[in-house]
């Protein structure tokens, strides 16, 4: 009964909502099938390890399959889901681009999103983690795309911390990205 309320909620909020530009993307859904197929070739990318980037790379596949993501691992070793491929060319190096987005722990507990402050972010693309800095090289403009990063590829060791000292991610964590409604500027 709780799954059934929580739904008619939830697509009153849909129709309520006059912007479909403030919907966040969701992947594609998959049958029984595509899921299975996906969580074979997951399973395949884990090792068993001691160190903390074979724990984290397990980690971020057990996300992927326990969230049904279609993430492809990339060599430089975070994994990405194109949710949607956008159009014309691919972002490159250097495009000043502005893109919605939200970060989370694997856990799911969400410490960023730009849709709650009403403004999308602005910046260049290879001014970023190094996650973010590779994995928009595989979108295109209007596009939308997830991302699994390693510590080492996100915040590192040093975590984030705002201007007050708050800590927003700890040292050495995991974190998952959803970016979407990416624009390129010409300027």
């Amino acid at each position: 009964m709780p799954r059934f309320i929580i739904t008619v909620l939830l697509l009153l909020t849909l129709f309520a909502c006059n912007d479909s530009s403030t919907v966040p993307a969701a992947a594609p859904q998959k049958d029984a099938a595509m899921t299975s197929a996906i969580e074979e070739r997951l399973i395949m990318e884990l090792a068993p390890t001691d160190d903390r980037a074979g724990r984290e790379r397990n980690a971020i596949i057990n996300r992927a399959i326990d969230q049904n993501y279609d993430v492809v691992a990339a060599p430089e070793g975070y994994f990405y889901e194109i949710l949607k491929p956008g159009e014309y060319g691919n972002l490159a190096v250097g495009d000043i681009v502005s893109a919605h987005y939200r970060g989370n722990f694997l856990d799911g507990t969400e410490f960023d999103n730009s849709r709650k402050r009403n403004k999308p972010l602005r910046f260049f693309v290879g001014g970023l983690i190094p996650a973010w800095n590779f994995a928009l090289l595989n979108v295109k403009p209007g596009g939308s795309i997830r991302i699994l990063s390693p510590s080492a590829l996100a915040y590192g060791a040093d975590g984030l911390v705002n201007p007050r000292g708050d800590t927003l991610v700890p040292a050495h964590t995991v974190l998952e990205f959803l970016i979407e409604d990416i624009e390129i500027y010409e300027e």
